[in-house]
């Protein structure tokens, strides 16, 4: 049976809705309809509410009618959903938006219709109707999107499954319409779509509680379906290499020497394994900065000199050459950043208009600095 699109499905109309619903146990939602909203004001909530995750431009361009744009999201406890149809438009997550969102989560799409085009992170990317996307808000993004409708489950970090945590390729990941993995996971997150509107707080927590595992299980399934396929032994070695990595980043004696010693290689076998990555010791020290990053803008309570001995990242002169050369901001920008958004979000006052989203994702976002 053909799907409606968001607009035309009855439990989506309505106006702006500012305000969480507190009534009844049924779970807070938000959204806003195009149909009930002059353009200016759609654009206005439209980037509102999707601000925590990226800045936009270009809206509806050499499109022949004005920008369009339909929310509907639900506070599912741990995690987000929601469904979003948008004219088309150009997104960007770069380190600027990270410092300013503070938050570390993994993002998951599946494209009903339209799709995009772009990059993430390095990696090139493409995404058509049918398809499943996911995205890492530690990592950067720009991509180019026709008119399109998604559903979207924001997940963070530390409830997905570890081992997908260690998978740097996690971010830009596709999962092709035409996988019988991509169906099974689109199917259920059309059936959240369908009952989220009737669903009890109690209830949507055991529907959480499935949902993750079966979202690992998808990801992990597709990833390790590409290894199977098209992996050499060499980025089989790779792969394992770089989780443990993962896992020593706080050790000072974590070096070339003490992973070639665990995993029984040469320094040479070591180093060629990492040469398309440009070098063990500089895939290290971005690992480490990566870690960094988020500790300097999730916690306004840590020194920036304590951050750079956590990491082993060396001087501050030196850790400060480092992010800068890194993320193209010096940590101290990165922190003001974080800051200022963070004043800004707490002068709007609880109450603020269309700032439930931002909220809600500060309200799920893990802690930092610890």
């Amino acid at each position: 049976m053909k799907r409606k699109p968001i607009s035309e499905r009855p439990e989506q109309r309505g106006v702006v809705e500012t305000e969480i619903k507190a009534v009844s146990s049924l779970l807070p939602s938000f959204g806003f309809s195009a149909d009930r909203m002059a353009t200016d004001d759609n654009i206005a909530a439209w980037h509102a509410a999707i601000s925590t995750f990226f800045d936009v431009d270009e809206l509806a361009a050499g499109e022949p009618g004005p920008f369009r744009a339909d929310v509907r999201s639900y506070a599912m406890g741990s995690v987000l959903f929601g469904s979003a149809r948008a004219s088309s438009q150009h997104f960007r997550r770069d380190t600027r938006t990270i410092a300013r969102s503070g938050v570390d989560h993994i993002i998951v799409q599946n494209y009903l219709h339209g799709g995009f085009h772009g990059t993430a992170a390095e990696r090139e990317i493409s995404v058509t109707a049918g398809d499943i996307c996911v995205f890492d808000l530690a990592q950067t993004l720009e991509t180019w999107a026709s008119p399109f409708e998604n559903l979207t489950l924001v997940i963070p970090r530390p409830m997905l499954d570890p081992r997908l945590l260690q998978i740097q390729g996690l971010h830009g990941l596709v999962l092709t319409g035409d996988s019988p993995l991509t169906a099974l996971l689109a199917r259920h997150l059309h059936a959240l779509l369908d009952y989220a509107p009737r669903m009890s707080f109690e209830e949507c927590q055991a529907v959480v509680e499935g949902t993750l595992p079966l979202v690992s299980a998808c990801i992990r399934g597709e990833i390790e379906h590409r290894d199977v396929e098209g992996s050499s032994p060499a980025e089989s070695s790779l792969s394992r290499v770089r989780q443990y990595i993962e896992t020593q980043l706080l050790s000072a004696d974590l070096n070339a020497e003490s992973v070639a010693m665990h995993f029984g290689l040469s320094r040479t076998s070591l180093y060629r394994l990492f040469t398309p990555l440009g070098g063990i010791a500089d895939y290290i020290r971005s690992r480490r900065l990566h870690r960094a990053f988020f500790d300097l803008v999730g916690s306004r309570n840590v020194r920036i000199s304590e951050v750079a001995r956590r990491w082993q990242l060396g001087s501050d002169a030196h850790f400060a050459r480092s992010f800068k050369i890194a993320y193209g901001i010096t940590p101290r920008a990165a922190r003001d950043v974080a800051l200022l958004s963070s004043q800004q979000h707490a002068s709007e006052g609880a109450d603020a208009e269309l700032s439930t989203l931002t909220r809600w994702m500060r309200g799920i976002a893990p802690p930092r600095g610890e």
